[in-house]
């Protein structure tokens, strides 16, 4: 029995008389439920069965003998019908499954008051009530008495299983799978159990086969299944630290992070790494080394933190969080990636928002100190208006300052081999030129320069960048204060540096040493 179905048992078993399960699999569910009623059993090993019944607003109560002919299509009429039910005590067991019924109860009182009384009665029977929807919102005044289970996504076994079926069931396919199995039941993980076995059949469909040709059909039709929530964005990213130049502490640390996320590494007893918070100036390589964090070895999600808030409807974004760390938990080992989070759940006590954002960064907390999950969550801020609670949850934080002098050589470097301009000569003019230039302002440098030559119809040279270095107003002006101030706090709170710090602003002069980059 896995995971879901075990606590669903415990929790009946222990006289939890009201039980909300929150999924948007009520095929998979009911059918977990009607398992767990059928195999219950006592103490002594006997059999302990139990009935179920299920409620929804299109077909009424179902699968109970008791409930006769009754139209019970109403909420408020069926909550009353089992509110009464089993006067005398003597019916079997049951199980009531209502679908969709959360919202009512959180704006009619009627229906709440008959939950509440439900509740009540059915500690002296042995009848639950299980609250099924793909959200679930608990009113404060019956949270007390309800047992919430967030079911999670198809395990790796369940995968594998859907895996066999679409095998056995495929007439006048080619099975080329072979041993590579397990590669294609790993990229359905964060997939429901529907939308796994259609991904199968499209990525059949694709290739005429069910091989491991299907592998990029799947992550395909990931991507676009995961981006459908708009809160989570799947990456299949290939960004290696490589792309990066300079920051040579943040790819020690990128690697052992790595290695820490390993099944080896579980087995030597290391601990699962929570993650790091990379805090710097704007266009530092924050968001590249999020990506090249995952290093092309483990998927990449990325939460938009800005579109938790949805609709604006009660209790909509602690649903969508909740579902997007249940994805992301689904798909580890991964890195899941929160941009400029304190854009989203900075310090400001929740008074723009009516504490939404406090409840949604208390789930996350909550997340990162209980989960179990390898799950690697990478965060960058630009400034430093967090709250010390989110700032402990993470193993360590990162300051990525801008770059010295070898660090930005290195830049240079990679922005003009992706233009494929060759290596140059008398660079050292250029390397000054830009001293306090953030990464993003140094390819800028670069991208100007390609411009200007292609235009003038002549190789790229020392010349063309530093008239383009000439013609930028770096951060390091422009925001002096703001990046003064992570700095000082960088060093106070002993943040760990990514690089080497800033190196002195250098004395330009025409008699520059020269450097091959």
């Amino acid at each position: 029995m896995d995971k879901n179905k075990e606590l669903l048992d415990r929790y009946i078993k222990a006289r939890y008389t009201i039980i909300g399960i929150v999924s948007p699999e009520e095929s998979r569910v009911m059918a977990a439920i009607t398992e767990v009623a059928k195999t219950m059993t006592l103490k002594d090993g006997k059999k302990a069965s139990r009935l179920v019944a299920e409620w929804t607003f299109t077909q009424g109560l179902n699968g109970l003998e008791a409930a006769g002919e009754q139209d019970l299509s109403d909420p408020i009429a069926v909550l009353e019908f089992i509110a009464k039910f089993d006067q005398e005590g003597k019916e079997p067991p049951v199980i009531f499954v209502l679908k969709d019924i959360h919202r009512i109860i959180s704006q009619d009182l009627k229906s709440l008051r008959y939950l509440r009384d439900i509740a009540v009665r059915f500690e002296t029977r042995k009848h639950s009530v299980i609250l099924l929807s793909p959200e679930l919102n608990i009113p404060v005044d019956i949270e007390k008495q309800v047992a919430v289970i967030d079911w999670s996504l198809p395990s790796t076994e369940e995968l594998s299983n859907i895996l066999q079926n679409a095998e056995n069931n495929l007439k006048n396919v080619n099975i080329t799978l072979n041993g590579k199995r397990e590669n294609v039941v790993q990229a359905l993980r964060g997939l429901t159990e529907t939308e796994a076995g259609n991904v199968i059949l499209a990525g059949v469909v694709a290739t005429g086969e069910l091989g491991e040709g299907i592998l990029p059909h799947i992550i395909a039709e990931k991507k676009q299944i995961i981006r459908k929530s708009g809160i989570l964005e799947y990456y299949d990213t290939t960004v290696t630290m490589s792309e990066i130049g300079g920051n040579d502490k943040l790819k020690q640390y990128a690697a052992m992070a790595r290695r820490a996320m390993t099944s080896e590494a579980r087995d030597a007893g290391v601990d699962v790494p929570k993650g790091v918070i990379l805090v710097g100036p704007p266009g530092t390589g924050k968001s590249l080394s999020a990506k090249a964090i995952a290093g092309g070895e483990f998927p990449l999600l990325r939460l938009d933190v800005g579109k938790l808030l949805g609709g604006g409807r009660v209790g909509e974004a602690e649903g969508n969080i909740t579902a997007a760390l249940k994805v992301a938990e689904a798909v580890a080992p991964c890195v899941l990636w929160i941009d400029e989070i304190e854009k989203a759940l900075a310090d400001n006590g929740g008074a723009s928002d009516g504490g939404v954002m406090m409840r949604v960064l208390g789930s996350l907390l909550t997340w990162m100190q209980e989960t179990t999950a390898p799950v690697y969550t990478v965060a960058t801020a630009n400034s430093v208006t967090l709250r010390p609670e989110l700032l402990s949850r993470f193993d360590d934080v990162i300051f990525v300052d801008l770059p010295d002098g070898k660090s930005r050589a290195e830049i240079l470097k990679v922005h003009l081999a992706k233009r494929k301009v060759k290596s140059m000569k008398n660079m050292q003019e250029i390397i000054n030129e830009t001293w306090g230039f953030s990464g993003r302002e140094i390819e800028k440098v670069v991208k100007f320069a390609v411009k200007a030559a292609f235009f003038e119809g002549k190789p790229v040279s020392p010349k063309h960048l530093i008239d383009a270095a000439k013609g930028i107003v770096p951060t390091s002006l422009t925001k002096k204060a703001e990046i003064d101030a992570v700095r000082r706090w960088a060093t106070e709170t002993q943040a760990i540096y990514a690089g080497r710090p800033l190196d002195t602003k250098p004395v330009i002069t025409a008699s520059a040493s020269q450097v091959e980059i």
